[in-house]
């Protein structure tokens, strides 16, 4: 190994360590966005308002179209990045980053002229012919097209420093991008409807104008730390011995070949999103659903639960991000048995934290629910029952889009692209085919029983690829799944015991609330840890072996 690529790999994380710091600053960024929405539900107009429902509705979509606009261009400079890196050589390396670059500014624009000049016949889609807010499901649309332009130029350099294992800058941008979002959404926002006494209506669309704000902030931000990446680089890139990459439309069909598996995986996968905005308002009055009942609902899962339910959905995003280079660099090297245990690593450790999240998310439905969206008026206690409920099914499907798009990035990165995209569009096709028949069915419990079942299929398909081509065997993590589902037996065993004392999270004041439900959150995490250590779990998964620290305290 030459000495600027031991220069560079001494400063590479482990995949556990990066995706974890991926998803710390995703779940800092997500935990912020969880408690604007009651402030901001206020401003709008309460819960159940129209206001709240278009704000969810255009935030949705806006989110969809990113993930598609984001998810291939920043993968493929990622795995690029990765690639040449691992060879020492940094000439490539920056030329990609500034290939990659012009790349998503034209993406960006494409991607926004599209969005406005469909965005009369999208807004008559969504809402239906003749209904007052087709004319601001319009403006929506139209406001969140500028977020499609600045976002993805943004995400080219994430993608860069991505691939160079620098997690630390990819999550403090996504940190200082929602802070920056928040902040902004709620001071134009109360600004121009208590101050200047505009119509509600302008919160939604300052609110969605916060995203084009914050993205520019955060780009800002990390072309601050290019100045030292770059003068590194730079002084790498001279020093190199390698001959480098210097065809530009060679690097272009390459990025272009790694992108369009990325891109129709987010087309594919997080399909669930845009179907369920499509089909819940036509499922839910085929249900017996007043118009007043669907605007609840949907303004409860758009605006709030789907906030919620990201808290273990980091986790997919988070190990996504640092998966890229690991897995390049084995593939690279041909090296079978750290690419089986990249694979094991990466599924074991989100199981270990994502099921107990989402378990907590069942068990303590109302009162993370009442804390985090407290409402008032006649209609708090009929609110937050739908709120704990809608939030206890939703567990559920938190739990499957956890669990999947961590093994399809892994079937991206590890060459299984084909089947990978065919399993996909599997799953699309049952979403789209069940959706409509489960909410006239079920009401909305049913659009989770639809994602259910197509993530059911999704996951048994790509695990039986993955064994399949790689020979991993799953024995250890289905008896690590053993343990876990002990230590969640003991959460429950707590729930229950503080719930026969009266202790639950809800019925009293806020801060009463909020404190009870600390008390138990910590009491069953504890527990949880405790029951899972016993069988080395955290140990194993997370290297934390308390007998070891403890004596080097003593020692120290």
């Amino acid at each position: 190994m030459s000495e600027n690529k031991k220069t560079m790999s001494s400063r590479s994380q482990s995949l556990i360590a990066g995706g974890l710091i991926s998803a710390a600053g995703l779940f800092l960024s997500k935990f912020i966005g969880l408690f604007y929405m009651s402030p901001y539900s206020i401003i709008l107009g309460g819960a159940g308002s129209e206001n709240l429902a278009n704000y969810g509705l255009g935030y949705n979509i806006y989110a969809y179209l990113l993930m598609i606009a984001t998810a291939g261009f920043p993968f493929a400079i990622a795995t690029l990045v990765a690639k040449y890196a691992s060879r020492g050589d940094y000439k490539t390396v920056l030329l990609i980053k500034r290939l990659s670059s012009r790349l998503m500014v034209a993406l960006g624009f494409t991607t926004m002229i599209i969005v406005i000049l469909f965005s009369s016949p999208l807004a008559k889609l969504m809402m239906g012919d003749g209904n007052s807010d087709i004319s601001v499901t319009r403006n929506v649309l139209i406001i969140i097209s500028f977020a499609l332009f600045f976002v993805p130029f943004l995400s080219s350099i994430r993608g860069f420093y991505q691939g160079m294992k620098e997690m630390q800058v990819y999550a403090i941008s996504q940190i200082i991008e929602q802070l920056v979002r928040v902040g902004f959404l709620l001071a134009t926002s109360a600004f121009a409807v208590y101050v200047l006494k505009l119509d509600r209506v302008w919160g939604v669309y300052l609110g969605l104008a916060a995203a084009s704000v914050s993205a520019i902030i955060a780009y800002l931000h990390l072309k601050y730390h290019d100045r030292t990446k770059l003068r590194e680089l730079k002084h790498l890139a001279a020093k190199q011995e390698c001959v480098p990459n210097k065809d530009k439309a060679e690097l272009i069909k390459e990025l272009i070949f790694i992108t369009v598996p990325f891109l129709l995986v987010s087309v594919f996968g997080y399909s669930d999103m845009i179907v369920n905005t499509l089909f819940m308002k036509s499922g839910l009055l085929a249900h017996g659903n007043t118009f007043q009942e669907y605007t609840t609902i949907t303004g409860i899962i758009n605006s709030n639960v789907s906030k919620i339910i990201n808290i273990p959905q980091i986790l997919a995003p988070g190990f996504s991000s640092a998966i890229i280079p690991h897995i390049t660099i084995a593939l690279e090297e041909n090296n079978l048995k750290l690419i089986r245990k990249n694979i094991r690593d990466c599924i074991d450790i989100v199981l270990y934290i994502g099921i107990p999240v989402c378990f907590c998310l069942f068990l303590f439905s109302k009162g993370i629910y009442g804390v985090l969206y407290p409402a008032g008026g006649k209609q708090a206690m009929d609110i937050l029952n739908l709120g704990a409920d809608i939030t206890a099914w939703f567990s559920l499907e938190a739990l499957f889009s956890t669990i999947a798009p961590i093994i399809t990035s892994l079937m991206m990165a590890l060459r299984l692209r084909r089947v990978g995209l065919r399993n996909l569009l599997i799953f699309a096709v049952c979403k789209v085919g069940s959706s409509y028949f489960f909410l006239k069915w079920l009401g909305y419990p049913g659009l989770v029983v639809s994602s259910a079942l197509g993530y059911t299929l999704l996951i048994s398909l790509n695990i039986y690829a993955l064994t399949k081509q790689y020979h991993v065997q799953w024995v250890y993590t289905l008896r690590k799944l053993a343990f876990i589902v002990l230590g969640l037996g003991g959460m429950a065993a707590i729930a229950t015991l503080f719930n026969l004392f009266g202790i639950n999270g809800y019925g009293g004041s806020w801060v009463t609330n909020f404190t009870e439900l600390a008390v138990v959150g910590l009491c069953s995490v504890l527990v949880y840890f405790g029951i899972t250590y016993c069988f080395q779990l955290p140990q194993l998964l997370l290297h934390i072996d308390l007998t070891t620290m403890i004596s080097k305290r003593k020692r120290g």
